[in-house]
């Protein structure tokens, strides 16, 4: 869909182009800045670097997680990893191949840190280095990242005053596992990248140069921060669900506990009519002139007792 291209030239020249066929091989640094490429496009960076078509267009065609690849053989490495698509929290792939001091990026759709980055390497405001351009990549993906977090950060600990406020709990625990649902997709995508940073310390190239060494403690600082943060927000979100069910238990309890006390005096209750409910014939109770207001009086009697006990029991 589009290709892009900063080269820089012997004399140190550094030119902005749509035309990759007119960059020069001997190009001292050049960076091909991907959209969506077609067959041409990938066929040309395969053959102009030698590369691996499937490793350049990993972040198109397939979703696979931030991993880490280095060809020892043709010294290359291939590095696949996630911005965040803000409106459902999918992953958006970035691929970058590092050849020398050649930079190749590729994305299914356009990048805020790509195109800043592009642009600040092109006006001559970042270092035009390889591996520090793929760390500055990784690093701004990685910071655009705290919006989310901070998002859920945020949200989470507000749950403690809605949670005293709010009557409607069933509405309440919606939002509660809505933000459970969104922890969840975000440590699909942050833990992965965390895996990869850990397995850049392998490479040399991130390893010269104070610069970089720097920087990447910057990225595995905020990884772990960020990681951090949302295995908080998770443990608060297991302790309102905790809460919440312990309510409803308590609830439950109650209503079980009134039901039971209502149970038991009507018990001796249906006993007495089912007795004098046999209608034999034989039955001298049934004949008396104030039976019937003995067997209230009597009933009454028993409730008020029964009563008493669990009032004493302190049942209620």
């Amino acid at each position: 869909m589009a290709i892009r291209c900063i080269y820089v030239t012997p004399d140190h020249e550094v030119v902005a182009t749509d035309k990759v066929e007119e960059v020069p091989k001997e190009s001292v640094f050049t960076w091909y800045d991907c959209i969506q490429p077609t067959k041409e496009e990938t066929h040309f960076l395969a053959t102009t670097f030698e590369l691996n078509i499937q490793e350049i267009t990993a972040s198109i065609y397939t979703l696979r997680r931030p991993n880490l690849y280095h060809d020892a053989q043709n010294d290359v490495e291939h590095l696949l990893m996630h911005a965040i698509d803000g409106k459902d929290f999918e992953a958006e792939p970035l691929g970058i191949t590092i050849d020398g001091n050649h930079v190749i990026t590729v994305h299914d759709a356009e990048l805020q840190t790509v195109t800043q980055l592009f642009d600040a390497v092109k006006t001559n405001k970042v270092k035009r280095d390889a591996g520090l351009i793929a760390l500055k990549l990784l690093n701004g993906i990685i910071e655009s990242y705290f919006s989310y977090v901070n998002a859920i950060e945020d949200q989470v600990f507000s749950f403690q005053y809605e949670e005293e406020n709010r009557k409607q709990r069933r509405a309440f625990m919606k939002q509660v596992y809505e933000i459970r649902s969104e922890i969840i997709k975000l440590k699909r995508i942050l833990l992965p990248m965390e895996q990869m940073v850990n397995a850049i310390q392998t490479l040399d190239i991130y390893d010269s140069g104070q610069d970089k060494a720097r920087l990447y403690h910057q990225i595995y600082n905020h990884l772990k921060h960020q990681n951090a943060t949302l295995e908080s927000c998770e443990a608060l979100t297991d302790d309102i669900k905790d809460n919440n069910q312990s309510y409803h238990s308590s609830r439950i309890n109650s209503v079980i506990n009134v039901l039971t006390i209502i149970s038991s005096i009507f018990f001796p209750l249906s006993f007495l009519a089912g007795w004098y409910g046999m209608n034999f014939t034989n039955m001298p109770e049934l004949h008396g002139q104030y039976n019937y207001f003995i067997f209230i009086a009597f009933s009454i009697i028993i409730v008020v007792v029964l009563l008493l006990i669990f009032k004493k029991k302190k049942w209620f």
